[in-house]
């Protein structure tokens, strides 16, 4: 299982989220400045393969939270924000051993109404040129999370954009795909066969609508989330994207929230192991 693993944000989640879970891969992003040494130190001791989510460093000067991603805002000071924070990410992703690093994109437009079509169209393939021309210069792959309901979230964009710029992959996210398909009105499964092509890596967790995700954010995945009752079908999701050649990362906290059951997140990890074996 060396294509699964756990994100964290803290070096006690290293020990919780991946060891305890005999997992081997870890995605990392938003830690303290003076915790990268430890957390260096961690990956080469444990021999962990690492993607790396932006931002790796929090910033004190970025708006809250820092994973949030201005590239198509009509604001170039915000753009130029999102553009500071990733090539901060960036630079030392080769030092800690990162396969890729994971960009937001795209998410909504502040004070887009009124704004040409043509407008926003420019910003956003201007923000793909220059991630592409980042990665190329980095030589460090860039995977795009599809994060927002922004009206460039949707497979015509996201094809074209990916086919021109191969060094740009997609991050399938299960959560936010599920919240995006429900405000544009787009098939989530259908979405997923298109965009395998196009797919460098998966986020797994789950929810059943924006209400869910403001109260609880990224439920962990769990064998008793019945498709039925409004949740990502995640063993559906997995199939259409076929054989795990990518890396998949559990992204949800390392508890299920008491109010939706007693669950324990790692039953779902269990699940997962095993809906990849049985299909492999």
């Amino acid at each position: 299982m060396s294509d699964l693993g756990f994100h964290c944000n803290r070096l006690h989640h290293l020990e919780e989220g991946i060891l305890n879970n005999g997992l081997k891969r870890g995605e990392f992003y938003n830690f303290l400045e003076q915790a990268l040494p430890a957390l260096k130190r961690q990956i080469i001791d444990r021999d962990l393969a690492v993607s790396i989510h932006a931002p790796l460093v929090s910033p004190d000067w970025y708006p809250n939270p820092p994973t949030w991603s201005f590239l198509c805002d009509v604001d170039k000071e915000n753009r130029n924000l999102t553009m500071k924070m990733i090539v901060g990410t960036m630079e030392p992703a080769d030092e800690f051993g990162a396969q890729y690093v994971v960009v937001h994109f795209p998410t909504p437009a502040s004070d887009a109404a009124g704004e040409s079509e043509a407008k926003l169209a420019t910003i956003a393939w201007r923000s793909c040129d220059w991630l592409a021309e980042l990665s190329e210069r980095r030589k460090m792959p860039i995977h795009i999370e599809g994060v927002g309901a922004s009206p460039f979230l949707n497979i015509e964009f996201l094809s074209q954009m990916l086919s021109q710029y191969p060094v740009l992959r997609y991050c399938f996210d299960t959560g936010h795909m599920q919240l995006a398909s429900q405000s544009a009105g787009f098939d989530l499964y259908d979405f997923a066969e298109q965009i395998v092509p196009y797919t460098g890596s998966i986020h797994l967790w789950n929810t059943r609508n924006g209400d869910d995700y403001q109260a609880f954010r990224h439920i962990p995945v769990h064998p008793s989330q019945d498709p039925e009752q409004g949740w990502v079908d995640i063993a559906r999701v997995l199939k259409i994207m076929g054989q795990p050649s990518y890396p998949i990362i559990f992204e949800s906290a390392h508890q299920y929230p008491e109010a939706l059951g007693d669950y324990d997140y790692r039953d779902g990890v269990q699940w997962v192991k095993e809906i990849l074996t049985t299909s492999s």
